[in-house]
């Protein structure tokens, strides 16, 4: 008897065990069954403890892991390479808990996907991410793909709808990732974690965002002679600014397979294409907007577009679309699944090329496809009893992804790389961008026993093990360095020594990095610490590795606003003011590129004047740049109705400490190839590498909006607002300011509170949501109005100035305590403030004159204040003495990230 095996059976009792080969048989792979490995053993924990017990055993024998849900995966992902164990979690599917008030639930991982959203359906709510395996498939297996979905054009994929997660780490540690929404202190390790494919951790618990139930559907069915006039259609309903809850697309082989299936929905046999596209949201305006959608294909070529006749229609229609992968054995006995992505604009060219390789190959090739964000799934026909049909298969298949990445697209959007898509990952990523990742996998997995094999293929003199060995089991951060240029440095890694300072050594510094950027680009030599403007991303990585070299710290700047605490002792300043440029802006697409010295307002300017914005508000966004927002994650009022930063950054480049470029992410708005590093970038306040380029997903610019401004107490305006939230009504934004705060931009007298409710999108729908906001707020005797041109007041809340050197505070708690919050407040001494009465956010702005004594007993109250509401608060600026935090579980791992990423510690410190 195996050793391991009976040592597991102690741990679980012999029935959570399997080793038999018989037993073995099912877990040999997962839904894509074209690799097939079978593991030396199979556990099924109960617990969180049970998980982590069994992880320090394995960890303790050096036996690698896979943990798998449903086995639904399409990328091997969920195979047990090297005779590892695989951790089953079909026994962990308990719906923890359900909150409505926050609406939230916590679950674990081996529950169902759909279950979640039967559970709460009774509240009016549901959870979003639905992949085709939603009635199969799990919450665990779901975070550990990012599984996308039907309804993530419009709602995001899992990484936007998971709050927290439990995880038990390689060694069994067990810490808590994110923290129920709330502001994220460091690094957002949620997010980084969320898509890692089971190489980082295992999850045992998730809390979830649910939202309500749309009180208004209307789903079209377009009928197309041709895919080619359907690609058309695609872009151009994204491009007039509609923005669909889902936008599929079927093809005429695909058509052909579910009718002749169980699936059957009446769908027309002689189409060359046909889309389903549904639109939710108020019924107020919307069918207004499936007029313009109708109008739209027709325009494009669609022979016919209608609306389901009915709710049983409607759903047919969907399980249709759902069905499809499972109808496809109509058309032949076996079938690999391709997954990748591509800009919408480039559709039409691709397909086209899809076809020509099935043409070229010899082989069947059905599409069925998200097509409002571009993902393709290619579907290969074949049969596997023919050797030479199957190596065809292969060749077909790389062709197909070297073909989207060519088209500016990615491998995966959904599925994941697991084993499948391993070697191709070098396609989209170099040895750097790779290597870069690797150093992040080692810092959540030093040992190298997490689902091994898997997403990254072995780089050349880059091994995972030779990264897992330098990473320490949990760094303490060094000391600091002293602001000279040329003074001394931390203490650890010495890279060479260096003379005492002297004025011909600053000069001689001065120097060289006015041969790098050019002599007026670097500040005067009195000037502590110097100041450097970088014209491009080549003079960046050269001044980094000139920093490098000689050990200086260096603080990553923007617009100046937020050097903070930083500063101080930093020996150098690189400023991207000089990196303005928007390198591309595709309406079609829904994106654009821009360097990071650009700022927030010109960016948005330059976009509005094509009908679409980057949904950032920030307060100071007047003179913020790009980098700056994405690296101190800076949202603003409306990420209630549009999602913080990170939901909107799909790609960027940064320029690690070392000097090298590396690329996060890409161009595409759905995309899960390699690690989400732009999540781990995204707040990283500089202290990682310095944000030189980034990639947005854009939104189309509302085509009305209108605010409902209510004044009065707090406890009054905070019961209105839940009212409103709940009705169900969407406004984009529900922001309570303190009568000093209102009165600092213009907006009151400063005698009460003021409450700003603002709705976007369609004229109908808003002057309706307004309307019925109004009337609840007409119940009290209070100030009310309605302002339809209400663009000044969000620029007014937004332009508001940052205090350079005073206290500048963010604050998140779960939204039913905030009304504690901010009932407790005054005894801060900090009056202006304001809140997101949706997300439970609180911006503090004292431009009042203090001292230090003063702003530390400030910082004090609110910590005390905020931990009894177990919520998170962020220091953005305030004296270094008030800036420390203490650790929690996660902390080890950013002091990893830290220590890969930037070992001589020149950037900023972990900003908790």
């Amino acid at each position: 008897m195996d050793t391991l095996i009976q040592n597991l059976r102690t741990l679980l009792g012999h029935s959570a065990v399997l080793s038999d080969p018989d037993e073995l048989l099912v877990y040999e792979c997962d839904g894509l069954p074209q690799h097939q490995y079978r593991p030396r053993a199979v556990v099924f924990p109960s617990s969180t403890e049970e998980t982590s017990e069994v992880m320090r055993l394995l960890a303790r024998e050096a036996v690698p892991f896979t943990p798998r849900g449903a086995g639904t995966g399409l990328s091997g992902g969920a195979l047990a390479l090297e005779q590892g164990v695989v951790i089953e979690f079909a026994r962990m599917r308990k719906i923890l808990k359900i909150d409505e008030a926050n609406r939230l639930a916590v679950v674990q991982p081996g529950v169902v996907n759909l279950h979640v959203s039967r559970a709460v359906a009774h509240l009016g709510l549901h959870y979003v991410p639905d992949p085709s395996s939603q009635p199969t498939c799990t919450i665990g297996g779901n975070i550990s793909e990012n599984a996308g979905g039907i309804h993530c054009l419009k709602y995001g994929t899992t990484t936007d709808h998971v709050l927290g997660v439990r995880v038990v780490l390689a060694g069994g540690e067990i810490v808590e990732l994110g923290n129920s929404g709330k502001e994220l202190r460091g690094y957002d390790l949620l997010g980084t974690f969320v898509g890692s494919e089971g190489t980082f951790g295992v999850t045992t618990e998730a809390t979830l965002r649910l939202v309500p139930i749309p009180p208004a559907v209307r789903t079209l069915l377009a009928e197309f002679p041709d895919v080619n006039d359907a690609s058309h259609a695609v872009s151009a309903i994204i491009a007039a600014g509609v923005m669909p809850a889902a936008l599929e697309m079927m093809d005429h082989e695909i058509i052909r397979a579910v009718e002749a299936s169980v699936f059957a929905a009446g769908l027309p046999l002689d189409a060359g294409a046909a889309l389903l596209i549904e639109l939710d949201g108020v019924e107020a305006g919307i069918d207004e907007e499936a007029e313009q959608v109708k109008s739209t294909c027709l325009q494009y070529g669609a022979r016919s577009c209608r609306l389901a006749y009915d709710e049983n229609e409607r759903k047919k229609l969907w399980a249709a679309r759902k069905g499809a992968f499972g109808a496809i054995g109509r058309i032949a006995p076996d079938s690999m699944i391709q997954d990748a992505v591509v800009p919408r604009s480039r559709l039409p060219e691709v397909l086209n090329s899809v076809y020509r390789i099935a043409t070229k190959y010899q082989l069947r090739i059905a599409n069925v496809f998200h097509a409002g964000d571009g993902n393709l799934h290619p579907l290969i026909c074949f049969d596997s009893r023919s050797t030479a049909e199957v190596q065809r298969v292969k060749e077909a298949g790389r062709e197909l992804m070297e073909t989207c990445v060519s088209a500016g697209g990615s491998i995966t959007g959904e599925h994941g790389v697991g084993f499948d898509k391993r070697e191709l990952l070098p396609l989209i990523f170099s040895d750097d961008d790779m290597n870069a990742m690797l150093r992040v996998r080692a810092a959540f997995d030093p040992t190298g026993l997490c689902n091994p094999g898997k997403i990254i293929p072995l780089l050349r003199g880059c091994g995972e093990a030779r990264i897992a060995s330098n990473v320490l089991p949990n760094p303490e951060p060094t000391s600091p360095a002293t602001a000279n240029l040329l003074g001394p440095r931390a203490s650890r890694p010495q890279l060479r020594s260096r003379t005492a300072p002297t004025e011909l050594h600053q000069a001689t510094a001065q120097q060289r990095l006015a041969e790098i950027v050019g002599e007026e680009h670097v500040s005067e030599q009195s000037a502590l610490p110097v100041i450097v403007s970088p014209d491009s991303i080549a003079e960046v990585r050269e001044v980094m590795k000139l920093a490098s070299s000689e050990g200086w710290k260096v603080t990553p700047a923007g617009a100046m606003t937020w050097l903070g605490r930083d500063v101080a002792s930093s020996n150098l300043i690189l400023s991207t003011q000089r990196l303005t440029r928007i390198i591309e802006h595709e309406p079609a697409d829904l994106i654009a590129i821009t360097e990071a010295g650009a700022t927030l307002k010109n960016f948005n300017d330059t976009l509005k004047q094509r009908g679409q914005w980057l949904p950032l508000d920030p307060v100071g966004s007047e003179s913020a740049t790009i980098g700056g927002v994405i690296a101190n994650g800076l949202g603003g009022a409306q990420q209630f109705g549009y999602g913080p930063p990170r939901r909107h950054v799909i790609g960027m480049k940064i320029v690690l400490a070392d000097g090298s470029l590396i690329k996060a992410g890409g161009k595409v708005v759905k995309n899960v190839a390699g690690y989400d590093l732009c999540k781990l970038f995204t707040g990283s306040r500089g202290s990682l590498g310095l944000i030189v380029e980034a990639n947005f997903k854009l939104r189309p610019v509302p085509l009305a909006t209108t605010t409902v401004l209510v004044e009065g107490g707090a406890e009054y305006l905070l019961t209105m607002a839940r009212e409103v939230i709940g009705a169900p009504l969407f406004p984009v934004a529900v922001e309570l300011l303190s009568p000093a705060r209102a009165s600092e931009i213009g907006l009151s007298d400063g005698e009460h509170h003021l409450l700003l409710v603002r709705f976007a999108g369609l004229s109908t729908a808003v002057s309706d949501q307004a309307r019925r906001a109004a009337q609840i707020f007409a119940s009290g005797n209070n100030e009310l109005g309605i302002e339809s041109n209400d663009e000044p007041i969000w620029n007014a809340l937004a332009r508001a100035s940052l205090p350079p050197d005073q206290l500048a505070v963010r604050i998140s708690v779960i939204p039913v305590n905030l009304a504690k919050l901010l009932e407790a407040m005054p005894e801060t001494g900090l009056s202006a403030w304001q809140a997101g009465v949706g997300d439970g956010r609180v911006q503090i702005v004292n431009h009042e004159g203090s001292n230090d004594n003063t702003r530390n007993d400030q910082v004090q109250k609110l910590r005390e204040l905020v931990a009894k509401l177990n919520g998170n608060i962020v220091i953005e600026n305030a004296p270094e003495t008030l800036t420390q935090t203490s650790a929690d579980g996660a902390t080890g791992i950013m002091r990893r990230i830290k220590q890969q990423l930037d070992p001589a510690e020149l950037l900023p410190p972990i900003p908790i």
